[in-house]
């Protein structure tokens, strides 16, 4: 599972892990965030032992302040493996020169990343973009210095950052970066079902793949590829209610009604995609003001559909 801000929390992480996830990772973390002591920030590297295996993914542009991070954080939490940053397009992670403002500036890359090696015992593994211009490829050359810098593993999202996630991505740059490197090389980007799974494999050889946006409303696709590239009977979801239903009690639980309210509306919005009344019901969503007001849309949605026995 891909790390997503503000999207792959430990009960969106937990969830995937259920629905057949064999890695996660968390939300981008900002490395200052860590080493000033934000409370906020250093909550997000939290995760409960049902998500391992699991990385910590850290953004910054100072070896130092990341070497520290990622020691702190092997330190306090002890993840599986801590990840860099080297692909966010976001402006306020660009500006200050991290995400994929590191693709500008090979030297300073390599630095972060020796320095993140040799700070902790983990292995640390890099996600990168294919280049800051559209057709200006970087990959082959930024994954070489990872490979040098001691990265375990490298994972390429083949967008540029100018392309923020439209278009296509290109996956003939995930093979580029394959033959060059002996790491680990994990392609991400456009994989929406099992058959892109499989295509994306076969055209790259890539050693496994990440999934991002595909598993928003829908957790259970990692479970849907491993049926489909093995080839095994047809893929069965789960109970999709009763999913969503566990999603907001677990959410709530641990974060209280009123954030809860606030952060789930987007999850149920891409849950209930594709559903009778969907579209007017996803206004409903929009407009709730408590979990209560959210549940009942859930329910009312599925009972609709004949996809729910009613239970809540």
């Amino acid at each position: 599972m891909a790390p997503m801000a503000g999207i792959t929390d430990t009960v969106f992480r937990t969830l995937c892990r259920q629905c057949g996830a064999d890695v996660v990772m968390s939300e981008m973390i900002s490395a200052e965030g860590i080493f000033r002591s934000s409370k906020k920030t250093r909550a997000l590297i939290n995760f409960s032992e049902q998500e391992r295996p699991i990385g910590i993914q850290i953004f910054g542009a100072d070896p130092a302040h990341i070497a520290f991070t990622a020691a702190y954080i092997e330190e306090n939490c002890h993840p599986d493996f801590i990840d860099l940053n080297s692909g966010c397009p976001a402006l306020k992670v660009v500006k200050k020169n991290g995400g994929s403002a590191l693709l500008r500036d090979p030297a300073l890359f390599g630095k972060i990343l020796s320095a993140m090696v040799k700070a902790v015992s983990v292995p640390v593994t890099v996600k990168i973009r294919s280049g800051w211009f559209q057709n200006e490829f970087v990959d082959v050359e930024f994954a070489r210095i990872a490979q040098e810098s001691g990265a375990s593993a490298i994972i390429v999202h083949p967008r540029s950052k100018t392309m923020a996630f439209s278009g296509h991505s290109s996956w003939e740059r995930i093979a580029a970066v394959k033959k060059a490197v002996t790491i680990p090389v994990i392609g991400n980007g456009d994989i929406c079902n099992g058959n892109d799974a499989k295509t994306m494999f076969e055209q790259t050889g890539c050693d496994s793949i990440m999934i991002g946006r595909a598993a928003f409303g829908n957790p259970w696709i990692f479970s849907e590829i491993t049926s489909f590239i093995n080839n095994k009977p047809t893929f069965k979801p789960p109970d999709k209610y009763a999913l969503i239903m566990e999603h907001i009690r677990r959410f709530t639980k641990i974060n209280g009604e009123r954030r809860a309210t606030g952060e789930l509306k987007k999850h149920v919005a891409w849950y209930i995609k594709g559903h009778p009344q969907a579209g007017p019901m996803r206004n409903e969503v929009f407009r709730c003001t408590n979990i209560n007001e959210l549940e009942k849309i859930v329910a009312m949605v599925f009972q609709n559909s004949g996809e729910t026995n009613g239970k809540q």
